[in-house]
């Protein structure tokens, strides 16, 4: 098979070989060996053991897998592995693969759909590919059932509910302790504010917070907990902000601050009809730079020499973004609540 290319929820098979379609689709009886055996990867596959191991992942997840999560974010097997990585154990027993249906479509291809019962239900659909005398999943998707988002439930809540493990929503006053963690996870924090005490950073939080018309100020979080922050000073009279943002040190590098950031942007530009998006960067500082310029915000200037930082003066590069601007192709984080 040549040119697999996966696209939401379609997946378009091209040049095929070798192969007969006369007899296909078939479904598969469920005590049929074919189809225990893809129902037991599929198992496999919901196993602790096997989430936590980039080995075990490598041999079930063929190179070229791609996912749709129920939140709608794309996923290929480098970025699953790593998100898996991140998960929590559960501590409410094992997952089950529960009411499968197999449907072969030809001699080495298999879809499997079944339902999750967890936390927060969903239906399944998983393709399987046999090359090499070895079944591995090359495609899956996984859609929330409908009964668990109630219909009231704003069309962002409900991205989130569905299932992206990461998600942002407004600053709370319970925020304080991650924060306190957060600034403790780096010296570079310090360069954020003053919260390298559970006083402080209750405080950091409440000035926020007291501002909030001007600071809207967005946690990134997962399950909940804060892992980074996310805000915009916003100036209405001149319809402008000054965008910064910050992560958990143990949460870089895994493009949460760049998601966070195209949430907040289209939160600026949206909701309270901004005109003009700023923010200023170290120049020794790559991965900010990344961050904005992911995000469509375009270097304006440089202010030479502006900060002091270990007895080197560092310049800053200025950038912004008007909302007449391109908008780039970026993967927004979910909103859990809306402000």
């Amino acid at each position: 098979m040549s040119n697999f290319i996966a696209t939401s929820s379609v997946i378009f098979c091209d040049v095929v070989t070798g192969m007969d379609f006369q007899d296909f689709p078939v479904a598969l009886r469920l005590d049929s060996s074919l189809a225990q055996v893809i129902i037991d990867l599929e198992q496999e596959l919901l196993d602790p053991s096997r989430r936590s191991s980039v080995e075990e992942l490598k041999r079930l997840l063929h190179p070229w897998f791609r996912e749709v999560g129920a939140s709608g974010r794309n996923y290929d097997r480098e970025s699953i592995i790593a998100q898996l990585a991140m998960e929590p154990i559960r501590q409410s027993g094992p997952l089950k693969v529960a009411n499968p249906v197999a449907l072969q479509l030809a001699g080495h291809l298999v879809l499997l759909r079944w339902h999750l019962h967890a936390e927060v239900s969903s239906e399944r659909s998983s393709l399987w590919i046999l090359e090499q005398d070895r079944w591995q999943m090359i495609f899956h998707q996984g859609t929330t059932s409908s009964a668990q988002i109630p219909a009231s439930t704003p069309k962002a809540e409900a991205a989130a509910s569905a299932g992206d493990e990461f998600c942002v929503r407004p600053l709370e006053p319970s925020d304080a302790a991650a924060v306190f963690e957060a600034f403790s996870s780096n010296p570079d924090m310090k360069r954020q504010g003053d919260a390298d005490t559970l006083q402080k950073a209750h405080a950091y939080v409440q000035a926020l917070l007291e501002d909030r018309k001007r600071q809207r100020a967005l946690a990134v979080t997962i399950e909940d907990r804060l892992v980074g922050l996310v805000c915009g000073t916003v100036n209405q009279s001149n319809e402008n902000a000054w965008v910064w943002y910050w992560m958990n040190q143990k949460y870089r590098g895994r493009s949460l601050a760049t998601r966070a950031v195209a949430s907040l942007v289209d939160y600026l530009f949206g909701e309270l009809g901004l005109y003009r998006l700023e923010l200023g960067l170290r120049a020794n500082n790559p991965s900010s730079k990344h961050v904005a310029e992911s995000n469509g915000v375009l270097r304006e200037g440089i202010e030479r020499g502006k900060f002091l930082v270990d007895g080197n003066r560092i310049d800053v590069y200025t950038y912004a973004r008007l909302r007449t601007d391109p908008a780039p192709a970026v993967n927004a984080l979910p909103w859990s609540r809306q402000p």
